[in-house]
């Protein structure tokens, strides 16, 4: 591993969760951070700023702002919001994040960076039709086609996303899956330990695709673990797709997909010791979300 003192990181999406994780990560193993963001005066930027990290403004859609932002720079974090985020600004679509995306990983070339580490999707592999998964996509073939240094990151379903109704805290758990179909997850956390990991190694990392997961559980498993963390049973409720389908006919796509890969998840704890299961997540992070439904 290269030594990282002095050097410097700019993580795009500081402010976001995956950004912020990462931030987080690269600060304590000893990186310059220089965290973008379109807003510094916010309360998230202050943050960043009060645990050591370099704010400065920069926008998604002025690369000229970019590379600015990324002079001098060993390597950048990139990632970008999904349409559904509560932090999208009005009228992101999908085009916006590929477009986004493409913009940052342009700009990092421009600025002469050695390694870009882009947080895209577990389902992101292959062109699926799926537009939330194809953006994507379109982003991790424009970062090959431009020949950066760069490692993808495909993280599988947040935890922080299953855990998002009050309706758990009165012993329901609702999810569109079967009932007993496994599928695997990862804490947010986690993928900022693994793009430190990438960046402080990229001998290991640069070129390489890596899907990550911290744990593979049912939607079944995951009532009777939330249970327990509240002390009251939490039943399972299957939410069927086709009502999904006639309001929101793009999320119904996403669970009809079968385009996303498996993760090694002994292999990644292996690589990351640390790697959090679900139980581990709620004892560390999850309980404050619960509180917080």
């Amino acid at each position: 591993m290269e030594a990282v003192l002095g050097k410097t990181v700019v993580v795009v999406g500081a402010t976001g969760k995956q950004g912020g994780a990462t931030a987080a990560h690269l600060l304590t193993a000893g990186w310059h951070v220089r965290a973008l963001t379109r807003n510094t005066t916010g309360p998230a930027a202050a943050a960043l700023a009060a645990a050591g990290a370099e704010v400065v403004a920069a926008d998604m859609d002025d690369t000229s702002s970019l590379v600015r932002a990324m002079a001098g720079a060993h390597g950048v974090f990139s990632v970008q919001p999904a349409p559904h985020d509560p932090g999208a600004p009005m009228g992101y679509s999908t085009e916006t994040e590929a477009r986004w995306g493409r913009a940052v990983a342009d700009a990092a070339k421009a600025a002469g960076v050695e390694h870009l580490v882009y947080a895209s999707l577990v389902e992101a592999s292959e062109r699926t039709g799926v537009p939330s998964f194809d953006s994507k996509w379109e982003v991790e073939q424009h970062i090959a086609a431009i020949g950066l240094p760069a490692t993808v990151l495909r993280p599988a379903t947040f935890m922080e996303d299953l855990v998002v109704s009050k309706d758990v805290l009165d012993g329901s758990f609702a999810h569109l899956l079967e009932p007993d179909t496994r599928y695997q997850m990862i804490a947010v956390d986690d993928i900022g330990a693994f793009a430190a990991l990438a960046f402080a190694d990229p001998e290991s990392y640069a070129g390489r695709s890596l899907t990550i997961a911290g744990d593979e559980r049912t939607p079944r498993e995951l009532a009777t673990v939330l249970g327990r963390a509240l002390g009251h049973p939490v039943a399972y409720h299957q939410i069927p797709l086709d009502i999904i389908r006639q309001h929101d006919p793009g999320l119904a796509d996403v669970f009809d997909s079968s385009a996303a890969e498996q993760a090694d998840v002994p292999a990644l704890r292996a690589l990351h010791p640390g790697l959090m299961t679900f139980e581990m997540w709620l004892s560390r992070h999850g309980r404050a979300q619960l509180a917080a439904l």
